[in-house]
């Protein structure tokens, strides 16, 4: 059932209906604001594909498809009313006839995905300059498990605590790293922001292999299970070794400070600056004379991530400070920066030496980034993806997209997301998992089967992962498995009606090949020398090549009579020698065929011996659909017109053989013919199939 014309209006997609050629005749509203089709055109003539050439072949074969019986679905672009140009997610669905079978409308839906693509091509970017940031920014990650007491650490960690050097991070091999004046430090630090729930701030010394000796700066917060118990401790390492070494040198060598590119000022805790270097100039605006002796955080509005008393105890207490600020320069600018305050003792006084970083960037491109995955998300959900990541350690699944009828995140166990795998086919999805936690393996997982929804509904859904693992030789087990189910049910049925395609399609060959056998063998019976074999056998191939060329454009749904009639008669016929008459009548494929042949043998016969051998001579063909009760059968009469005298055959030839043999048996029809003086009169009854009917929309 179509929807009324109401509905369809509210319909935000592009909704059209074509005829079973593939001609317009129907859109909603929102197809016609956009894109101002013309209708009783061809899908691909319309103006907003046949601006491109490939464009309109594609949607010209895509139809082509769809009124072959297929359900297609492509993605295409088309240019608006405006000239610009949308980028679009297209579905053709044919609607047959709930009697006949045969094919009524083909129904075609857009939806606009110009958004979704110019979404992938910003991921991709904000995922190239995010890379770019890390690598500039050299902080390595880390986390130690509490329940294994195993640590982690990512390349540029490793490469902070021990440099190139393969090394295997465990607790006591790490403790061995540090100085041994601070590793007492590191634990009670360590101890206090687990037992606190506080992050972790803090500066240490470490030993390389070669003796020397480094600086890191370490933050981490705890990760605390359900229950309470700490669960691991993450953390950034940053090599500040070059850092603290300015900060020694600060008071003995102030002119290198000058030459820092980054903002370095120095200020009186509860007073003014005392010292503003070149790159505080280039920040923030003002100049040295202009800043001196003010409060630097009034002069720059800062806004701290606590209030400014919680700071100003740790620097009393000789801590430092870290964190990041928002500042404003003097052109009023917004500029973020990372800050380090450290004290400095000078007799009564306290000096705080304040290292900034503008990272207004880095935070613009953090930003895009999680802009980046929301789009990501919403692109997931509309291409029908979803994402699954699978913590091995707590059997928790992160489900995303409604591939498993679920939209955002979920999450369940494992047995819980394999519920809804088809009972047939959760035998070979278990092997698989099997075969992908393997620790010898590689960890990757492909396999396609079949999930049953809540409605009983099943779907087909391909599935791509792989599972992460740690440790080594017996020790490697499987932690994490991630990977992506992709609903591919319309591409599998899209392959079981091709290989049913290719059944019909051999299916037709192998019968043509029989009927130009048959012809073959009864024109050469028929023949009286080689030569007229030749001509009469050629000429037949070419009538059922006619007929089979009507049939190759509307995808062997049928033929429309008058045209059978036009492309049989064009060889044989002068101008102004047929005469039609007879309405517009729906031929199915197989009576197309043969009806096709014996209109080819009427027209040669009447050339050569009756009405169309003479100038003056005419044929009248007519038809006419006559309605029973239980069938309909089309009548059409070939009467000859102004040929030589007609005498009544002693014996039946070839062409009234084959009329009488296909009309009788193979089309379950009737024949007769008339033999008149004044011309030859056939009659034909032929059982009639009523053309795919064409659908409009509701007013």
């Amino acid at each position: 059932m179509v929807l009324p014309r109401d509905i369809l209006d509210r319909i935000a997609a592009f909704v059209g209906v074509l005829d079973p050629d593939g001609t317009l005749v129907e859109v909603n509203a929102a197809a016609l604001q956009t894109f101002g089709p013309r209708f009783r055109q061809k899908a691909w003539e319309l103006e907003c594909f046949s601006y491109d050439s490939g464009v309109s072949q594609r949607v010209r074969e895509e139809v082509g498809r769809a009124i072959g019986g297929a359900s297609v679905r492509f993605e295409t672009p088309a240019r608006g009313v405006t000239g610009e140009i949308y980028e679009l997610d297209v579905q053709i669905h044919p609607l047959l006839d709930e009697h006949t079978g045969q094919l009524k409308c083909l129904i075609a839906s857009g939806i606009d995905i110009t958004e979704r693509k110019r979404f992938e091509r910003e991921l991709k970017r904000s995922l190239d300059l995010l890379e770019r940031a890390q690598r500039v920014g050299q902080l390595g990650h880390w986390a130690y498990d509490f329940p294994t007491g195993k640590i982690s650490w990512s390349d540029e960690a490793r490469r902070v605590f021990v440099g190139d050097v393969q090394f295997e991070p465990d607790p006591e091999a790490v403790k061995r790293l540090f100085h041994p004046d601070d590793v007492e430090r590191l634990r009670a630090e360590m101890m206090d922001a687990v037992a606190s729930r506080r992050r972790l701030e803090s500066t240490y010394r470490i030993w390389r292999d070669d003796g020397e000796e480094r600086i890191i700066e370490i933050e981490a917060e705890p990760d605390f299970k359900a229950t309470g118990e700490p669960k691991r401790l993450f953390g950034i390492v940053r090599d500040v070794t070059q850092q603290r070494l300015r900060e020694r040198r600060l008071k003995e060598q102030q002119q290198l400070i000058d030459l820092s590119l980054e903002p370095i000022f120095c200020w009186e805790l509860d007073g003014g600056l005392l010292h503003w270097n070149p790159g505080c100039e280039r920040v923030y605006g003002y100049t040295r004379e202009e800043a001196l002796g003010k409060n630097p955080h009034e002069l720059l509005a800062s806004r701290f991530p606590l209030t400014f008393s919680e700071i100003r105890k740790r620097l009393l207490s000789g801590h430092s400070w870290i964190g990041e600020v928002v500042q404003t320069a003097r052109d009023g600018r917004q500029v973020i920066v990372e800050a380090r305050l450290d004290p400095v003792s000078s007799g009564e006084k306290t000096l705080i030496m304040e290292a900034t970083r503008d990272i207004t960037f880095r935070r613009a491109a953090d930003e895009r980034l999680r802009l980046s995955e929301e789009r990501l998300a919403i692109a997931a959900e509309l291409t029908n993806l979803g994402t699954f990541d699978h913590d091995h350690e707590t059997d928790i699944v992160t489900v995303t997209g409604n591939v498993c009828e679920t939209n955002g995140g979920k999450t369940m166990t494992r047995d819980e997301l394999l519920a809804s795998v088809h009972p047939a086919d959760l035998p070979s999805v278990l092997n698989a998992i099997k075969r992908a936690s393997d620790p010898e393996s590689d960890g990757i997982y492909t396999e396609e089967h079949r999930i049953v929804r809540s409605t009983g509904e099943v779907r087909w859904v391909s599935v791509k992962a792989r599972t992460f693992f740690e440790g080594e030789g017996k020790a490697r087990r499987p932690v994490r498995t991630i990977g992506a189910m992709l609903d591919v049910t319309e591409q599998r049925s899209f392959d079981e009606q091709q290989r049913l395609l290719m059944g019909e399609l051999n299916h037709r060959v192998r019968n043509t090949l029989s009927v130009v056998q048959a012809i073959a063998s009864q024109t050469l019976r028929s023949s009286s020398n080689p030569h007229t074999f030749v001509e009469d056998f050629k000429g037949r191939l070419q009538a059922i090549a006619s007929a089979y060329k009507l049939l190759n454009e509307t995808t062997w749904q049928g033929a429309n009579l008058t045209e059978l009639l036009r492309e049989q008669l064009s060889s044989s016929c002068g101008s102004g020698q047929v005469y039609t008459d007879g309405p517009e009548v729906w031929l199915p494929p197989q009576i197309a065929l043969n009806l096709g042949l014996i209109i080819y043998e009427l027209g040669t016969n009447a050339r050569k011996y009756g009405a169309l051998s003479v100038p003056g001579g005419r044929v009248q063909v007519s038809w006419q659909p006559i309605r029973g009760d239980d069938k309909t059968i089309l009548r059409m009469e070939w009467e000859e017109i102004g040929g030589p005298p007609v005498r009544p055959p002693t014996s039946r030839g070839f062409g009234m053989g084959l009329i009488e043999r296909t009309i009788g048996s193979t089309i379950e029809g009737e024949t007769k013919f008339e033999f008149k003086p004044e011309g030859v009169r056939c009659i034909i009854d032929l059982p009639l199939q009523s053309p795919p009917p064409v659908m409009h929309m509701p007013a």
